[in-house]
């Protein structure tokens, strides 16, 4: 099933422990696929529980059309179909790791 992905970058999101930020969008050819991803930096620093922090990568999907209208905010936003297959997965985040530095590899369901 098709998702809308909003191209928000540079944008803090505050939770009640914390707060990341997504600063850069790439497109890779993986699979024969074209992969759209994000990264960012994620803070706790308003927990409990102490301070912690990592590099992220967020995998809206395969592009199925990319940039395609914009939202009521101005923002661009992309047709993307999540990835289900998990060998696919393990190559993406293989990929990720190795070319973006990033610990934690999140997927759109």
């Amino acid at each position: 099933m098709s998702k809308i992905y909003t191209h928000e970058l540079n944008r803090e999101i505050r939770s009640i422990s914390g707060r990341y930020e997504l600063d850069r969008e790439e497109r890779v050819h993986i699979a024969e696929h074209e992969i759209l991803y994000a990264v960012g930096n994620a803070m706790v620093d308003s927990s409990c529980c102490g301070v912690w922090g990592c590099r992220f990568a967020l995998v809206p999907g395969v592009v199925v059309q990319f940039k395609c209208e914009t939202d009521s905010d101005q923002n661009p936003v992309s047709i993307v179909e999540p990835i289900h297959g998990e060998d696919v997965r393990k190559e993406i985040i293989q990929h990720l790791q190795e070319a973006e530095g990033v610990s934690q590899v999140i997927f759109w369901e």
